[in-house]
C-alpha cells in the first residue's frame, strides 16, 4: 500500500505543478495581451485624434473664403485695397481656429509673423489721424503690412497643407 500511496503523492504533487505552471504561465499571457490590448487601444485613440485633426483642418481648406470678411468698397481699387486690409484678420480668424490642430514646428513661425503683422497694423492705425489724414509714413507702412499679411496667409496655407500631409503619412486616414 505503501508503493501506491507514494505513486498517488507522486501523481497529485506533478498535477499541483502542472496546474502551478498553467496558472503562472496564464497571469504571463494575460499581462501580455492586456499590455498589448492598451497599446492598441492608446494607437486607437491617437489615430481619432488625427482623423479629427485632419477632418478640420481639411474642412478648414474647403470652406476658406467662409471665414472672409464682407466686401466693401464700390470701385475695383476699393474693394481691392479692403482685401488686403482685411486679408490679415481673416487669416488671424483661419488661425485661431486652426492652430489647436497644427503641430508645434508650424506655429512657430506662424506666431512670429503674427506678431510682425499685429505690429504693423498698430503702427498703420496710428499714422491715421482722426480727421482720416495719414502721415507720410503711411503709404510705406501700408505696403509692409500688405506683404506681411499676404506671408502670413501662405505660410497658414502651406502649414495646414503641411500637416495635413503629415496626418496622412502617420496614420494612413
Amino acid at each position: 500500500m505503501e508503493k501506491k500511496d507514494f505513486l498517488y503523492t507522486v501523481i497529485l504533487t506533478t498535477t499541483v505543478f502542472a496546474a502551478l505552471i498553467t496558472s503562472i504561465a496564464n497571469i504571463i499571457i494575460s499581462l501580455i495581451n492586456s499590455y498589448r490590448l492598451k497599446h492598441i487601444e492608446e494607437q486607437k485613440k491617437l489615430n481619432e485624434i488625427d482623423k479629427y485633426r485632419y477632418s478640420r483642418l481639411h474642412e478648414i481648406l474647403i470652406n476658406w473664403h467662409k471665414y472672409d470678411s464682407e466686401i466693401k468698397g464700390e470701385t475695383d481699387s476699393e474693394i481691392a485695397f479692403y482685401r488686403l486690409l482685411n486679408q490679415f484678420m481673416d487669416d488671424l480668424g483661419r488661425y485661431e481656429i486652426a492652430k489647436p490642430l497644427l503641430d508645434a514646428g508650424y506655429t512657430e513661425e506662424l506666431e512670429n509673423k503674427k506678431i510682425e503683422c499685429e505690429n504693423l497694423l498698430n503702427n498703420l492705425v496710428e499714422a491715421e489721424a482722426p480727421d482720416g489724414t495719414h502721415t507720410k509714413d503711411f503709404p510705406i507702412i501700408r505696403e509692409k503690412y500688405f506683404a506681411s499679411g499676404q506671408e502670413f496667409s501662405k505660410l497658414l496655407k502651406n502649414a495646414i497643407n503641411s500637416q495635413l500631409e503629415s496626418l496622412l503619412r502617420k496614420s494612413n486616414i
